[in-house]
């Protein structure tokens, strides 16, 4: 009925040549037709095209207004059933229907004591990234499935956070952990005296271990870490003066004596350590620190290059990265 009126409308504006008052009317007629039209029109469209309202009333409004009788015929009769008969037709999505789900390719193993570091490295972009708290506290959760030896330094970090939450919670993680350790070395210097030798090597052997972390956990700085190093460096002597051959020792023996800037001992104890069947590739990332410390700049990139992609590389990523650049190649470092 409205499309008749709009079209008697038109037909009159056509016939003869209206007055000014004439128009007027016949605009107000129009405009009152294509709005009704519009309103009934919103009706028969599917939910999802008639939202938002008043856009998709406008829409419908302005295509009418300006384009009379052949707007509406082109709205009813083509552009309603498309829409209808797209959204009762269902969806079919060739990828999640037709086809199988593609798997993901099978990936190797990570080598031992790389899955630790891994995830330590997972969680420190949310300690250091996350806008929100919440995030930060959630990832410094999740470090408590993390060996110590992994998770101090992202509670170290956590402990410059700008929310104060965030530093309460690293320093009892890290206090838990210094506890911990402290307990240990407790019931094993009480155990050490009455020990057979080959207990006392495994008494000697764990303390040193102990004192090392617990020096590098991150609460214990300056003379109080020194005097760390230097109880783990005894306990270190003495088992390997029972068991030399221990590779694990001579390695610890070389990272204290690194740390105790005796640099040409380290050497040794590296060197004794990859005699005693510990891999190459742990003991190269020292000698390149010690290869920087003494300023053989030549030897640094040799150590990391044969560093490989151990566990130990993976700490000194970047640090390797710098130095496999072609621009320190031997003949422009030194």
């Amino acid at each position: 009925m409205l499309l008749l009126l709009d079209a008697g409308l038109f037909s009159l504006l056509l016939d003869g040549k209206p007055s000014v008052g004439g128009l007027v009317v016949l605009s107000v007629a129009h405009a009152s037709a294509c709005l009704l039209f519009s309103l009934a029109l919103l009706k028969l469209l599917p939910g999802p095209y008639r939202k938002p309202l008043a856009a998709s009333c406008l829409f419908v409004f302005a295509t009418i207004v300006f384009i009379p009788v052949l707007g509406m015929i082109g709205l009813l009769a083509c552009i309603v059933p498309a829409l209808r008969h797209q959204s009762l037709t269902p969806r079919s999505d060739k990828w999640t229907h037709s086809q199988e789900a593609l798997g993901l390719p099978i990936q190797p193993a990570k080598p031992r004591g790389m899955a630790g570091i891994s995830r330590a490295c997972e969680l420190a972009g949310p300690l250091q990234y996350a806008a929100d708290p919440a995030h930060r506290i959630a990832a410094l959760i999740a470090t408590l499935s993390l060996k110590d030896q992994d998770a101090a330094p992202l509670l170290r970090l956590a402990l410059k956070d700008p929310e104060d939450d965030v530093r309460l919670l690293a320093y009892g993680l890290l206090n838990r952990k210094e506890k911990t350790i402290e307990a240990r070395i407790r019931d094993r210097n009480a155990q050490l005296g009455n020990c057979a030798p080959d207990q006392a090597f495994v008494q000697h052997k764990a303390l040193a271990h102990d004192y090392w972390a617990l020096a590098h956990l991150g609460a214990s700085q300056g003379s109080t870490q020194l005097l760390l190093c230097a109880r783990a460096h005894e306990h270190v002597q003495a088992a390997l003066q029972l068991r030399p051959q221990d590779g694990g020792l001579q390695l610890l023996f070389g990272r204290i004596l690194l740390t105790e800037m005796k640099l040409d001992s380290a050497s040794d104890a590296f060197e004794n350590a990859r005699r005693s069947g510990i891999d190459l590739r742990q003991t190269k990332p020292f000698l390149a620190e010690i290869a920087f410390l003494t300023r053989q700049y030549s030897d640094v990139k040799n150590h990391l290059v044969q560093a490989g992609n151990g566990s130990s590389r993976l700490r000194l990523n970047k640090v390797s990265t710098y130095w496999e650049k072609p621009s320190h190649d031997l003949t422009q470092t030194t």
